[in-house]
């Protein structure tokens, strides 16, 4: 048995990388044309009742050639918001995500700095627990 692994968990996937019996993968993908010079919310989303989202990563592509800017917000509360020139990724340990209990609302917004539309567009990962 490796150090630090429960009797019955067995495999190559690491025990904090796994899903349980009450919880789920949870997948996104974020895509949106935005106009020039605007930012806008690209993605929405409610933790439903009972459950709670531990959000791993969260990656953002544009084909802009100048710098854009993503933030993430939760309840209204900023997490980050970052300048970035083509690509951002925001990673989280899957040993210790960031979690969004339930009913409270996580929402990213991005800006085009750039002076014609350009599509963004990205992913959000995470692990949707049932609370007991």
């Amino acid at each position: 048995m490796a150090s630090g692994r429960r009797d019955y968990t067995w495999g190559f996937l690491h025990e904090a990388a796994s899903e349980g019996r009450y919880s789920e993968p949870y997948w996104e993908l974020l895509y949106k044309t935005i106009e020039a010079g605007i930012g806008e919310t690209i993605y929405t989303y409610t933790v439903p009742s009972g459950y709670r989202l531990g959000v791993t990563s969260v990656e953002m592509c544009s084909t802009s050639r100048l710098k854009n800017w993503i933030a993430m917000y939760i309840n209204g509360v900023n997490i980050f918001k970052i300048f970035f020139d083509n690509t951002y990724s925001f990673i989280v340990s899957d040993k210790n995500p960031l979690y969004v209990n339930a009913g409270e609302i996580i929402y990213i917004d991005c800006n085009n700095s750039d002076d014609i539309a350009y599509a963004f567009h990205g992913f959000i990962t995470g692990v949707l627990e049932q609370v007991t």
